[in-house]
């Protein structure tokens, strides 16, 4: 990020993710949550450090934040955000594909309501969960998490996917893997970068003139067929 942007991240599990957001400087703003309560929060390894480092930046730290409801939130709905991240999103356990693909879903149609105009809404996916092209090795797409489908109920389009690079946010260690203080296997992960769709616009169609034995008949022609017309 290069851009003086306001961000928002949710999801967070220990917030070495947003600590090293934070130090880039990036940000006009930046917004750090996760699920758990505080206290919950302070009991996985440095997070305490990592959230006192962010407070004295400047930086505010949201617990208790569902990721399904960011429009609900006191704090969340009080501004729009350029930018919204989600890294390595799951239900938790051993849940199903279906569990997190409607994870997936009520987070997009929830960050959809908080995005500004223009805005990004960047998740980071294990190698393999999107259903893209860019998996390697792609699985089958009812075994995935389906995520560009998932983000289509929001009206939010895949614009670019990129490989995850951990060795860009220094100091960043993922956890909550089965909900625990364990990280997921994030090599090979990619960034799934959505924005919002364009409305949609009707073709204009033309109208026709003619003569048919003697009578006069009118008709529309669609608007990309107008350029085949003489």
């Amino acid at each position: 990020m290069s851009e003086r942007l306001d961000v928002l991240l949710v999801g967070e599990g220990n917030f070495s993710f947003s600590v090293a957001v934070c130090e880039s400087g990036d940000f006009e703003s930046l917004a750090a949550s996760c699920l758990q309560t505080e206290e919950q929060a302070v009991s996985q390894e440095h997070a305490a450090y990592n959230i006192q480092r962010l407070r004295d930046r400047g930086c505010t730290v949201l617990f208790e934040v569902d990721c399904t409801c960011l429009n609900e939130h006191d704090v969340i709905r009080r501004r729009a955000y350029d930018r919204i991240i989600f890294n390595f999103p799951h239900c938790g356990r051993k849940s199903g594909v279906k569990k997190n693909r409607t994870l997936l879903a009520k987070f997009f149609i929830s960050s959809a309501e908080v995005l500004k105009a223009g805005g990004e809404v960047h998740v980071a996916l294990c190698n393999g969960q999107g259903g893209t092209p860019c998996d390697n090795p792609m699985r089958e797409w009812h075994n995935s998490w389906q995520a560009v489908a998932m983000a289509a109920e929001a009206g939010l389009v895949l614009s670019e996917i990129r490989p995850f690079n951990r060795d860009r946010y220094q100091g960043y260690r993922c956890t909550g893997y089965r909900s625990q203080d364990k990280g997921f296997h994030v090599e090979g992960g990619l960034n799934h970068i959505f924005t919002q769709s364009l409305p949609y616009t009707a073709p204009e169609k033309l109208k026709m003139h003619t003569a048919l034995r003697k009578e006069s008949v009118s008709f529309e022609l669609p608007e990309e067929l107008c350029e085949y017309v003489n």
